[in-house]
């Protein structure tokens, strides 16, 4: 009976001892917030910079071996403080934009919110010409927080390459010349704008051959930056030729529409911006050139002094629809209401070296064989004189003044319709 009391009595003392343990146990872990797992509650301050400290609160973050900022990691060896409740480090400079992960023994923990930071962007210097397409380097301070490049009306947001330091970017086969504008991020987001422009490579023409060209045959266009050319405009067409025959940085070669008209070839970049040639296209075929006038009232442009006292319908004086000499013509739309085209200058210009009026004509759609009056100096009731218009072609008037009343001077000079509607093209008008 001894041996069996003792023996109940040990277990009873043992069983009491391991309930004890076990209730020691459960208070330990119940000493550990969220069960002894890492947890991330917040970090700031809002707007903190490169350079100044962050703080991490949150729960067990002394199992926190490295936080892993975007772009860096910094080691617990670098914390300025480490405990349970809270880690404090400095940004590093090459620290950015997102999430933040801490390294634990137990797994990582990442935010549930970005981390961004008040960023002083700095731009130092931009390439000062590019050809569209080409690469262009940017360098500055921070420019791994520039998010996108504007280019008038393009922004760029993918990079070549992206460092603190430099930024390495594709021009836009668009782009025109003009500033830049770098967007960047952070917690107070910057537009900052370049000081000078980005002079964006543009074709250019030194020579036309052959000149006169034959329409349908080829033409060769000579320059540099050829390449960079989307089309060709000629006179008399509105839309640009964008197919060639060939084309190099140093040569473009493109087949003369049949409708081209005499005058300046454009180049088209794909911006859109035009380049023109310095010398006329000329064609086989067509008209000689005229005399100089001694004295004109139209020649590209009104003359001097020459004011558009014109009425009725649309008068417009740098039209190069039909174009008899030089780059531009005078393209008069006649609405039916005796309209004129019409030149008037404050004082008369006498017509003592002068003997004759002369002019060229050509008759737009439905204006063979209509009348124009010549007015001069409003002497309507009779005209001075009248012509004849010729449909298709281009006419030109050699009308003695002895024929339009023998003026002394003349300081108003009309080509009014007898009531009838159409387009008639005017070019080179003067006296000699």
């Amino acid at each position: 009976m001894k041996n069996v009391y003792n023996v109940r009595l040990f277990t009873l003392v043992f069983l009491f001892l391991f309930a004890g343990f076990l209730t020691a146990c459960e208070d330990d872990e119940d000493s550990e917030p969220n069960g002894g797992m890492v947890q991330l509650l917040s970090f700031g301050p809002s707007g903190v910079q490169h350079g100044e400290e962050i703080k991490f609160i949150g729960h067990n973050l002394n199992k926190v071996e490295a936080v892993e900022l975007p772009g860096v990691s910094v080691p617990k060896s670098a914390f300025k403080s480490h405990t349970s409740d809270m880690i404090v480090l400095v940004v590093p400079q090459e620290a950015g934009e997102g999430l933040v992960t801490l390294k634990t023994t137990d797994g990582d923990v990442v935010s549930k919110t970005v981390l961004s930071f008040e960023v002083p962007v700095t731009i130092e210097s931009v390439m000062e010409e590019a050809r569209p397409g080409a690469n262009i380097t940017a360098t500055g301070n921070y420019m791994n927080w520039v998010t996108g490049v504007v280019f008038d009306s393009d922004t760029v947001s993918e990079f070549v390459s992206q460092t603190m330091n430099e930024l390495v970017l594709q021009v836009p086969v668009n782009a025109k010349t003009g500033r830049l504008v770098f967007l960047t991020g952070g917690t107070e987001p910057q537009a900052i704008v370049t000081e000078t422009d980005l002079v964006v490579t543009l074709p250019s023409i030194a020579n036309l051959a052959p000149n006169p060209v034959e329409r349908g045959s080829n033409l060769t266009i000579t320059g540099e930056n050829l390449d960079l050319t989307m089309g060709v405009l000629f006179n008399g067409i509105t839309e640009p030729i964008t197919e060639f025959v060939s084309v190099s940085p140093a040569e473009l070669v493109v087949v003369v529409p049949a409708e081209a008209g005499k005058g300046v070839v454009t180049l088209v970049a794909h911006s859109g911006v035009q380049v023109e040639s310095e010398t006329s296209l000329q064609f086989i075929g067509d008209l000689p050139p005229l005399a100089a006038l001694p004295y004109f009232l139209y020649n590209d442009a009104r003359g001097t002094g020459w004011e558009n006292w014109g009425w009725g319908g649309a008068t417009n004086w740098e039209s190069t629809e039909k174009v008899r000499q030089g780059d531009f013509a005078a393209r008069k739309t006649y609405d039916g209401s005796y309209d004129a085209i019409r030149w008037h200058i404050g004082t008369a210009v006498s017509t003592a070296d002068y003997t004759h009026l002369v002019f060229s004509v050509y008759g737009g759609p439905g204006t063979d064989g209509k009348i124009v009056n010549i007015v001069i100096d409003e002497g309507y009731n009779p005209p001075a004189g009248t012509f004849n218009v010729v449909e298709g072609e281009w006419t030109t008037y050699t009308i003695p003044l002895s024929d339009l009343g023998s003026p002394a001077s003349i300081g108003d000079i009309m080509f009014q319709s007898a009531g009838w509607a159409g387009v008639v093209h005017y070019d080179h008008v003067g006296f000699k």
